[in-house]
């Protein structure tokens, strides 16, 4: 019975009376499940709009219709969370003067606050093609001076990088964005909820680093004693590790190239060469999860690469630049 008192408050919002939304007065209202109401919305030229619907207690969705006669069934800028949650939706900018009519329908009955913003200022990031960082922004919110997305930094690539993030213009103990982290290949990272301004900038760095090069030797060996690679968004620290890692690190550059005979060779050297780096090596994986003990570690590593040549070959980066700098902003 509920499915149809809202289904026929959805018939019923194109024919309804309505009245005016505009960004100086939010609306204060009540509905009944079941109930629709209508509202008139003037879009200006050139700016982006966000309706925002926020039930006080309830459930209530919110339609946007553009232009006013669209099919409330098809229109796709809607949004119908569950209850309680805030309902938005946003347009993108209009060429010229435009109407748009807002439709509010009740689920249940719903005490509501329903409020429009514009805004001239978009999201962009420089630049807009990359070959290594894909950034991810999932806008929320805005302002007239700022916004608000959710953002994910992503490795587009099949290998290892160590990402640094550095706010501009923003107090860094307030956003809560990491320094830096090491992602692995296609791997993606969540960094939250962050707003921008037009005075504000996030520079986002991948790089190969010493860090980064280690991931890599990591997780090739361990897709080769163990069967199974690190987990490519993988967050542990080894810090403590890296002055033992360091003459490992020669095997990077032929695992990068897609020489696994060379690297094989040189990790089995240097392996041989220096058993605190067996050891500093050992404990890298069991830090990712790999458990076996230290002697059968060091055998099945010197039957060399050749089982994961074509694992190698496809994580090869040659052809990749070895750092690539994004910034986002807001124009």
């Amino acid at each position: 019975m509920l499915w149809l008192l809202v289904t026929l408050g959805l018939m019923s919002c194109l024919g309804s009376e309505s009245e005016t939304l505009t960004v100086r007065e939010p609306v204060v209202g009540k509905i009944l499940a079941g109930e629709t109401l209508k509202f008139k919305l003037a879009l200006p030229k050139g700016q982006r709009t966000s309706v925002t619907l926020m039930p006080l207690d309830g459930d209530a969705d919110l339609f946007v219709l553009l232009p006013p006669i669209t099919s409330i069934n098809q229109t796709p800028f809607k949004s119908t969370n569950v209850a309680l949650q805030v309902e938005r939706v946003i347009l993108p900018a209009q060429p010229k003067e435009t109407e748009a009519a807002v439709c509010v329908v009740g689920v249940t009955e719903t005490q509501f606050v329903l409020s429009v913003r514009w805004t001239k200022h978009k999201f962009a990031v420089e630049p807009s093609k990359t070959a290594l960082a894909d950034i991810e922004w999932q806008e929320v919110s805005f302002s007239e001076n700022a916004i608000l997305g959710a953002l994910t930094v992503a490795n587009k690539t099949s290998t290892w990088f160590e990402v640094t993030v550095k706010p501009v213009g923003i107090d860094a103990s307030k956003v809560g964005l990491p320094s830096s982290f090491v992602l692995g290949p296609k791997g993606r990272r969540y960094l939250g909820w962050v707003a921008l301004s037009p005075k504000s900038q996030i520079v986002v760095t991948f790089q190969r680093t010493p860090k980064a090069d280690a991931f890599l030797i990591a997780d090739c060996v361990s897709r080769l004693v163990a069967g199974v690679g690190i987990s490519p968004e993988i967050d542990i620290a080894i810090d403590d590790l890296m002055p033992n890692l360091k003459p490992l690190l020669a095997v990077a550059q032929p695992l990068r190239e897609g020489d696994w005979k060379r690297a094989g060779a040189t990790l089995i050297a240097t392996l041989r060469r220096s058993p605190q780096t067996l050891t500093a090596l050992h404990n890298f994986l069991q830090r990712t999860g790999i458990r076996l003990p230290r002697d059968v570690f060091g055998s099945r590593i010197a039957s060399g690469f050749g089982a994961i040549s074509a694992v190698i070959s496809a994580m090869s980066a040659i052809n990749l630049p070895k750092q690539e700098r994004v910034t986002l902003m807001v124009r």
